[in-house]
């Protein structure tokens, strides 16, 4: 890293509008798919809790 605070902090600017500029960029290709993408995240919690429901409802493994 370089000693002189003048060159650390533009290189600092220039790294995050580089990784802000291919945010935006990925988020622009990707966006039609959040939606969807959180449908899953709660259809997979649902999910984990009725198999959670249906292990109390079994009982305990016979040993």
């Amino acid at each position: 890293m370089p000693n002189n605070r003048v060159i650390y902090a533009g290189m600092l600017i220039l790294v995050v509008t580089v990784l802000i500029w291919i945010g935006v960029a990925l988020m622009r290709r990707i966006e039609w798919m959040l939606p969807w993408i959180a449908g899953l995240g709660v259809l997979l919690i649902v999910a984990g809790f009725v198999h959670e429901l249906w292990k109390k409802r079994r009982g305990p493994p016979a040993a």
